[in-house]
């Protein structure tokens, strides 16, 4: 690996880390580029290598949420529709598992509607290029992946780990025996 791209890869680390242990204290729109900055320890120039400001780092942490997301319904299209809604769902909360604590609080900034709207929409048009949905079908999924994406976030910001493995069985369930 070069070493151009592992001093790149170690300043977002920096600065991703210090913006979540910022906004432990105090909200996204109070925390500012300078606070950023002294909290990684790296110099503001290195900041707007990467991000344009506050907002475009945050959005970052949707960006790359989405994009797992996109990247593993392509990787496995080879799956019907139920089974695909189905596991990547699945994937879904594991994605949230594997950083609870980051989405956690994400989820209690300015990370709300907007995000979860973005990740219903990006999901509906991968099924649809891929399964060619049926405009009932499709405002099914809507409803569906709309509400699975409203769980979501109460699970997040009221910190219920435990029980979105129930709302899971629950989707599976719903899934698999009425969409």
């Amino acid at each position: 690996m070069r070493t151009e791209y592992r001093n790149a890869t170690r300043s977002k680390l920096l600065i991703k880390k210090a913006f979540i242990d910022l906004l432990k204290e105090k909200p996204a729109s109070k925390v500012s580029v300078t606070d950023i900055v002294h909290e990684a320890n790296i110099s503001r120039g290195t900041f707007y290598a990467h991000y344009l400001d506050t907002k475009d780092l945050l959005e970052s942490f949707q960006r790359e949420f989405i994009e797992q997301i996109l990247y593993f319904t392509r990787k496995n299209h080879k799956l019907t529709l139920v089974e695909q809604l189905n596991t990547l769902l699945m994937k879904i909360l594991d994605i949230l598992k594997n950083d609870y604590e980051t989405y956690c609080i994400l989820s209690n900034q300015d990370f709300t509607f907007e995000f979860y709207n973005e990740i219903r929409d990006a999901m509906i048009q991968e099924l649809q290029q891929e399964f060619s949905l049926s405009p009932e079908t499709k405002r099914r999924l809507h409803i569906f992946i709309g509400g699975f994406m409203m769980l979501l976030r109460e699970w997040l910001q009221k910190g219920n780990f435990e029980s979105m493995d129930e709302y899971a069985q629950t989707l599976s369930t719903l899934i698999t025996e009425n969409l």
